[in-house]
């Protein structure tokens, strides 16, 4: 049997597949299977940690904290363990205190009468609003894959209907998910990226864990959702974001206090945090080591901000690698902080608050108008204006914005580098919503199947890069025998055989590989075509989806002998 013939006996053409499923796909609705949950890139950090803070209309304000303490909208929470998971979730953890502790020493903020413990809505002057613990990873030149910036966003920021791979900002924005949530960005060209191309975010860790208005469920960190715009005290938002170890070697915990603009998201005022204790919102901050003194690190007009005076600006979001020399070097022309770029310099990038007056005034880079879901960086020398330059346009990450005729700009709460990216995406997973007979699998794989009750995996490791694909996919725990590997252009999930097809579209059989005695088998090998060769990937990249199909060692729970993984999205850069 040749290997043509033997593909089309095992997968079949997309006209019959549809007309075999398509009473069953009833059952099951696709956006309850486009689950990301693409954690995979925390897997090879076995120190990562995700830590972040909320804002002081948050429901978790007031609450007892996992492990003591109330939570306020000072503190550094922390998944309770064994860190993010599916639902439902106690609350999180107070990794640092925002005062002087417990559970420990902490970030050193003042907690005025009343503050301990209070009620979501009741402004205490203390809401940390950037973080990082100084050590994100820097930005090299050439295309970003995804999963280099992670970042939140607030109720009001509305996702760019252009933007590929749900969940994302687009999907659950609506829904009222998208403020509880972390998204990442997919693959970005090299940096800096002007305002046009629409390239787009994924969710990878969800407010509680739970199935969305939207069905996606992806692994929660605690929090309460829904979230809506307005007045109403509901749900939390992820105000400021740190993944990666702890505080280290270089020395400190940098963060932001919020200004006291009026909150146009919510229709109530920001509690001007900075001001309540002597700082601006503009200034980064740094506490030495939990339990000193804060102090400033970066004054605002180093980051192009207060320009139209003191106060005037509120930076919101913070990603930063510090480079062991007290005190901030800015950088003033892309890519001068890396090694070899001329004198040793930090990597600062931000973001800030709408109602800053920065906002709608030209990026000193491309001229712009700069928006808050821009990631921005110090003005470059010689640049057209004194204000930030854009880094990464908001259109790139997928959030609307007023230059681009949303008539509500999309703001950035939280923001982080973050290595090593992952090559794909994984979603579509076995659940008790979608396999066809209760078959669940665990978690990140596909249906159970005849041999292992966890079902099959499918990932991959490599250089997602057309010009240097580098890209080898392995699917686990099958029983032997062949398995297919197959690509598609969008994404589906739909009941088939003893599992899901999570993969549709103009579909490629990219290859069949026979697996042995381990279940484990492997595309490409030594001879074979490289991923994106096989799959016609454009030179210029693009978003595909890929499966692994395989035979059940003999009849389980349909009529079907025959399961499939879990599915991966690839977005392929140049």
């Amino acid at each position: 049997m040749n290997a043509s013939h033997a593909s089309r006996s095992f997968l079949p053409s997309p006209a019959s597949f549809h007309a075999r499923t398509r009473s069953r796909a009833a059952r099951i609705t696709a956006a309850g299977a486009l689950s990301a949950g693409a954690l995979a890139w925390l897997a090879p950090t076995c120190d990562a940690q995700v830590v972040f803070s909320i804002d002081y209309r948050g429901a978790s304000i007031g609450t007892p904290a996992t492990g003591g303490g109330c939570i306020t909208e000072a503190d550094l929470l922390t998944p309770a363990p064994p860190g993010p998971a599916y639902g439902p979730l106690p609350p999180p953890m107070i990794f640092i205190s925002g005062g002087l502790g417990p559970p420990g020493p902490g970030l050193g903020i003042p907690a005025g009468p009343g503050c301990i413990c209070h009620p979501p809505g009741v402004p205490c002057g203390r809401e940390v609003d950037a973080l990082s613990f100084g050590m994100d990873t820097r930005i090299r030149p050439g295309p970003m894959p995804a999963g280099t910036f992670v970042f939140s966003v607030d109720a009001c920021t509305m996702g760019l209907a252009a933007a590929a791979l749900a969940p994302n900002v687009t999907s659950e924005s609506p829904a009222g998910d998208s403020a509880g949530d972390v998204f990442e960005a997919l693959g970005l060209p090299g940096a800096p990226v002007p305002p046009g191309p629409v390239i787009g975010n994924t969710g990878i860790l969800d407010g509680n864990g739970l199935p969305s208005g939207t069905g996606a469920v992806y692994r929660g960190i605690g929090l309460v959702e829904p979230r809506f715009p307005g007045p109403a005290l509901m749900g939390d938002d992820v105000d400021a974001l740190e993944i990666g170890p702890g505080p280290g070697a270089v020395g400190g915990i940098y963060w932001s206090l919020d200004g006291g603009f009026p909150n146009v998201c919510t229709g109530m005022p920001n509690t001007g945090s900075a001001m309540a204790n002597g700082f601006l919102p503009g200034m980064v901050l740094v506490t030495p080591a939990p339990g000193a003194a804060p102090g400033v690190y970066a004054v605002p007009p180093m980051l192009g901000l207060d320009i139209f005076g003191p106060g005037t600006d509120d930076l919101d979001a913070l990603a930063l690698a510090e480079n062991g020399v007290p005190g901030f070097q800015p950088s003033f022309a892309p890519y001068t902080w890396m090694p070899g770029g001329g004198a040793p310099t930090d990597m600062l990038l931000f973001s800030v608050r709408r109602g800053s007056a920065v906002v709608g005034a030209p990026d000193s880079l491309f001229g712009m108008p700069i928006e808050p879901g821009d990631i921005l960086m110090p003005p470059i020398a010689g640049g057209v204006s004194p204000f930030p330059a854009i880094f990464v346009a908001a259109e790139a990450l997928g959030i609307a914005t007023a230059r681009g005729g949303a008539p509500m700009a999309g703001e950035l709460d939280a923001l982080d580098t973050v290595s090593p990216a992952q090559t794909a995406l994984p979603y579509c997973f076995g659940t008790t919503a979608t396999c066809p007979c209760g078959n669940i699998g665990a978690l990140g794989n596909g249906c159970a199947n005849s041999l292992y009750a966890g079902g099959a995996n499918l990932a991959a490791t490599g250089n997602a890069s057309v010009s240097a694909d580098t890209v080898v996919m392995t699917a686990s725990s099958m029983p032997a025998g062949p398995a297919l590997y197959f690509q598609g252009t969008t994404q589906i999930a739909v009941p088939f055989g003893d599992g899901v097809r999570c993969v549709g579209g103009a579909s490629i059989r990219l290859a069949i590989k026979i697996s042995g005695a381990g279940g484990t088998s492997t595309y490409p090998v030594a001879g074979d075509p490289s991923v994106s060769v096989k799959g016609a990937i454009p030179a210029a990249g693009g978003t595909r989806f890929y499966q692994c199909w395989y035979r059940n060692a003999g009849p389980f729970c349909t009529p079907s002998t025959f399961n499939l993984t879990n599915g991966l999205a690839i977005v392929w850069t140049p």
